[in-house]
This record gives C-alpha cells, sequence and structure tokens, in this order.
C-alpha cells in the first residue's frame, strides 16, 4: 500500500495541465485529493477522469487571489477528509509581456496567484499540516524562470516565481519545528494541454528536441518530484528549490548549434500563454 493512501492532498490549479497532472498521480496513489480550481467545469472533468479510475477526489471552487477563497480551500478540506497532509500550490496567472507592457492589473493578479496564494494557504492549512501523523508537506510549482534563467516577454511571471522562491525559504524556517517542510519544484517546459494549445505538436516537439534529454517535461515528472517532497524520505528536506527541466537551463543542444537553439525557443516563447484555471 502506498505510504500516500488516505492521506488528504489539496492541489491548486488542477482544472488542467501540471495541476491535474500532480492530482491524479495523487489519487492513484490512494490519496484524498481535493481539487481547487477557477474553472469548475474543467475541475469536474478532472474529479471525474479520478473516480473512474477508483480514486477520490472532491471539487472547490477557488480563486487564489483572494485571501478568503485560500481559506476556504483549507476550510472544506477539512470537512471533507478530516485533515490535510499535503499542500501542492500549482495555480498561477500569467502576465505576459516586458518591462513596460504588462499593466499594473495584469502584474498585481500574477503576484498574488503565485506569492501571495502560496502565503495565504500555508497560514490557512498550517494547523493541519503541524498536526499530520507523516509530517506536514507544503510543495509549490515555481518556475525555471523564477530562480534560473530568463524568458523574454515574460519578466513580470518570472518576478512572481523568484518571490514564491524566496517565499519558500524563508517559511520553511518559520515552520520547521512545526513537523512541516516547506519546498517547491521549479519545471521548465512541460508537455502539458496547456503547452500543446499554445505551441501546438510541431512547435512543442521543435523546443522539446532542443533540451539535453531529448524531450519535454511531462506532468507525471512534475509528479513524480512531488512524491518526494511529500514522503516522509524528504522529512530532512526543506526550504529547497528543486530544478526540474532536463537540464535546458544549464546546457543548449541541436544539430544547428547553440545560436538555431535559441531561435527555436524564442520562437515559441512569442506565443500567448493560455489562460488558466
Amino acid at each position: 500500500m502506498s505510504e500516500f493512501a488516505g492521506r488528504c492532498v489539496i492541489v491548486t490549479g488542477a482544472g488542467r495541465g501540471i495541476g491535474r497532472g500532480i492530482a491524479e498521480a495523487f489519487a492513484a496513489e490512494g490519496a484524498h485529493v481535493l481539487l481547487g480550481a477557477r474553472t469548475l467545469s474543467f475541475a469536474e472533468q478532472a474529479r471525474a477522469a479520478i473516480v473512474s479510475a477508483g480514486g477520490r477526489a472532491e471539487v472547490c471552487g477557488l480563486d487564489v487571489k483572494n485571501h478568503q477563497s485560500c481559506r476556504d480551500l483549507v476550510t472544506t478540506a477539512v470537512a471533507l477528509f478530516g485533515r490535510v497532509d499535503v499542500v501542492v500550490h500549482c495555480a498561477a496567472e500569467i502576465a505576459h509581456g516586458g518591462l513596460g507592457a504588462v499593466s499594473d492589473e495584469a502584474m498585481e493578479a500574477g503576484f498574488a496567484s503565485i506569492a501571495k496564494a502560496a502565503w495565504w494557504l500555508l497560514d490557512a492549512a498550517r494547523p493541519q499540516l503541524a498536526a499530520a501523523p507523516q509530517g506536514g508537506r507544503f510543495i509549490a510549482i515555481g518556475s525555471v524562470n523564477g530562480t534560473f534563467v530568463t524568458v523574454p516577454h515574460m519578466t513580470a511571471y518570472g518576478m512572481a516565481k523568484a518571490a514564491l522562491d524566496a517565499f519558500v525559504r524563508g517559511a520553511a524556517g518559520d515552520v520547521v519545528r512545526e513537523n512541516i517542510t516547506v519546498n517547491a519544484i521549479s519545471p521548465g517546459l512541460v508537455a502539458s494541454d496547456n503547452a500543446l494549445r499554445v505551441l501546438g505538436p510541431e512547435g512543442l516537439a521543435a523546443y522539446g528536441a532542443t533540451i539535453p534529454v531529448g524531450r519535454a517535461g511531462t506532468p507525471a515528472d512534475v509528479a513524480h518530484a512531488c512524491f518526494y517532497f511529500a514522503s516522509e524520505k524528504a522529512g530532512y528536506c526543506t526550504g529547497t528549490t528543486l530544478k526540474l527541466d532536463g537540464g535546458a537551463s544549464v546546457a543548449l543542444r541541436g544539430e544547428g548549434g547553440e545560436d538555431d537553439v535559441l531561435q527555436v525557443r524564442l520562437k515559441a516563447q512569442q506565443h500567448v500563454l493560455p489562460e488558466p484555471d
């Protein structure tokens, strides 16, 4: 039996993309999963898939930009499952554009949904996480664009993700004596439904071919990293950000050389990113 069987896992941004993949993976391991999402129709589809596969999941409407909505998500989890063991914060609103090209409203929405929401969620879940028998786990899904690389036209998004990394380091120290760990995962390109919709099959394949391991990541790759941070084996690991990008941020690979690789990536990054959950 999986060590996650019967544990309550909250996942934000769980309606589609990486968040849905994480939720489905934990449910397949026997966890009771609460899917937090802004668009309930997406979350209901994810829940139906989990239930049809024999898992247990429930849905809760969530606006991660709203403090009370984050509190309500935790309250709902306790009401449904009686506990909270793991929180995975994956939701984000993406401000697309460089300096001078992002409105104040879009910048604030990005920062609130990414960094402020992490603060609110951990604060709300703290008593439950502290009481978790196997140790409470808070996992933030960041981005290599936050700390490790810079991506054109994504300055505001990268700034918010960098703030998330700073939160993880600081908050880990705040709760370290409460049997709670706080860690982050920073993926590079992930072949989610969102990426496929933006880049198309050919663009996604071309970008993936420039990554040293030879492919884009998958939601399952991110979920497996979550498994480690959520496990009892990771009890000695806190305040850490794991880079998960197949080596893309430290090496370039391509038949046409470095310039060719950069052009492929830059072309892909010109696309307008999809709407969040």
